[in-house]
């Protein structure tokens, strides 16, 4: 069993001003070029621009809102709207799926149907502390193919911290910078 989570409330690593501020001056151009052009129907058209704008802020808006916090046993997320308490201890399965922004991870507990979407991919440090958490408080949990090989990714950089007599089942390969005894450019 891992040593146990401290709380901490991660930060998003989600990057929002950039594509909001280049669609907007992309929205005022067109705007513009259309109001000059003073064809038939470009009210209509830049009209539709605008919707197709809100519906992007709205996509970047949802992405803002993820949170994930971590306090001891319990995790609590939130993707969109509501907040879930996830108990560390009642998770038995793990997810992996990919979206726009990184692999995110879906959290299914014991006797519940539910799972739960867990926005790594959008916070810092998102990935190492959602598998420490996992690894301190629900070391039995089943993980599919892609979750295992993030976790070892993860442990071969460094990032988790881990006992391999407590996992014998996972080998980590050397780090490239590391230099063997038997290496003879290792020597002075």
């Amino acid at each position: 069993m891992g040593r146990p989570v401290q709380h901490q409330v991660l930060q998003s690593s989600y990057h929002w001003q950039t594509p909001v501020a280049i669609t907007t001056i992309g929205l005022v151009v067109c705007i513009l070029v259309l109001a000059r052009s003073n064809a038939h129907g470009w009210l209509g058209a830049a009209v539709v621009l605008v919707l197709l704008w809100c519906g992007f802020l709205a996509v970047v808006w949802g992405r803002t809102r993820a949170v994930m916090e971590l306090d001891g046993p319990e995790l609590t997320v939130r993707r969109f709207r509501h907040r879930h308490l996830i108990d560390g201890r009642q998770v038995v399965a793990v997810r992996e799926y990919l979206t726009g922004s990184g692999p995110s991870y879906r959290v299914r507990l014991a006797g519940e149907a539910t799972s739960y979407y867990v926005p790594t991919a959008l916070m810092r440090k998102g990935h190492s502390s959602f598998f420490e958490w996992l690894l301190s408080y629900a070391p039995e949990a089943e993980l599919d193919k892609r979750s295992r090989r993030t976790l070892d990714r993860l442990r071969t950089r460094g990032l988790i911290e881990w006992d391999a007599a407590e996992d014998p089942g996972t080998t980590v390969p050397q780090p490239r910078n590391a230099s063997r005894v038997d290496d003879p450019r290792s020597e002075g």
